[in-house]
């Protein structure tokens, strides 16, 4: 009996939560909740941001690897660079402006095509390599920087004597052209039919396979060293519609790399030095 009469007058006297540390309860919980969102959200941009830079990352070392690997057996005499300037675009509120520069060289190596042609790999120790960016009338629209293109073209030459005729092209895989009668009788009339820019079809790169190099490049722009009487040096690049010759000792590549996902709103740009002839 007096057991039963103390747990009531126990369960009589318990108090509730009031009003107040109910509201102060809601509150921390609250904060709580808000900070955990934050990190939370903190850390999923952080993730976005890792993998975007990687994506850009992959593509600078692509570029770059290769650019090392063509300028580094490039064969004397021959080539052009043309410069390009394509319309400006807006960026953070303000207007860029854009170049699409292009370039083309002979170099030295073991080259084989991608394909048969009549059943016959073509081999060659000599090629016209050509770095640029694609035609702008391959879009429908005018592309956003994720969706541009850079190209690598690899002409070989090869002197066989077997080698199909049909598919011989200086601006395709293979021409069958030695590089000494390329230069004694050059395919191109205009200059800038060396440094043009190719036309793909965005939608069926499997067709241009063979010349894609990276997606999501801007702004390509090439210079050369030049240097004066006392041999200070300086970077130049010529007006819009003037293909020069490579005669100089080194060029500089300036190019502006998207990720896929456009998670830097600007890109990231990069400069690249590559030195000719030792």
């Amino acid at each position: 009996m007096f057991l039963l009469r103390d747990m009531k007058n126990k369960l009589q006297n318990r108090k509730a939560f009031t009003l107040i540390e109910l509201v102060v309860a809601i509150g921390i919980l609250s904060m709580v909740l808000s900070f955990a969102g934050v990190i939370f959200r903190v850390s999923i941009d952080s993730q976005r941001a890792a993998i975007a830079n990687a994506d850009i990352m992959h593509k600078l070392r692509a570029i770059t690897d290769q650019l090392n690997s063509d300028f580094k057996s490039i064969a004397s005499g021959g080539g052009y660079i043309g410069f390009n300037n394509d319309p400006p675009r807006r960026i953070g509120g303000e207007t860029v402006e854009v170049n699409s520069d292009c370039i083309a060289f002979f170099t030295n190596g073991d080259f084989q095509s991608t394909g048969q042609y009549e059943g016959k790999t073509i081999t060659g120790n000599v090629a016209c390599v050509f770095y640029g960016m694609a035609d702008p009338n391959s879009f429908s629209n005018p592309p956003k920087p994720e969706e541009k293109i850079l190209l690598r073209r690899q002409t070989i030459l090869s002197a066989d004597a077997d080698a199909p005729v049909v598919g011989s092209d200086p601006c395709g895989e293979y021409y069958i052209k030695s590089l000494s009668q390329w230069r004694a009788d050059p395919p191109f009339t205009d200059k800038e039919d060396w440094v043009r820019r190719p036309f793909v079809d965005p939608n069926n790169l499997k067709e241009q396979f063979v010349m894609y190099l990276a997606k999501g490049i801007d702004n390509f722009t090439i210079q050369f060293a030049e240097s004066d009487s006392s041999g200070k040096i300086s970077w130049n690049r010529e007006n819009q519609g003037e293909p020069g010759n490579i005669s100089t000792n080194a060029l500089k590549f300036t190019f502006t790399l998207y990720d896929s996902k456009a998670v830097f709103k600007k890109g990231r740009t990069f400069t690249h030095i590559v030195y000719l002839g030792g």
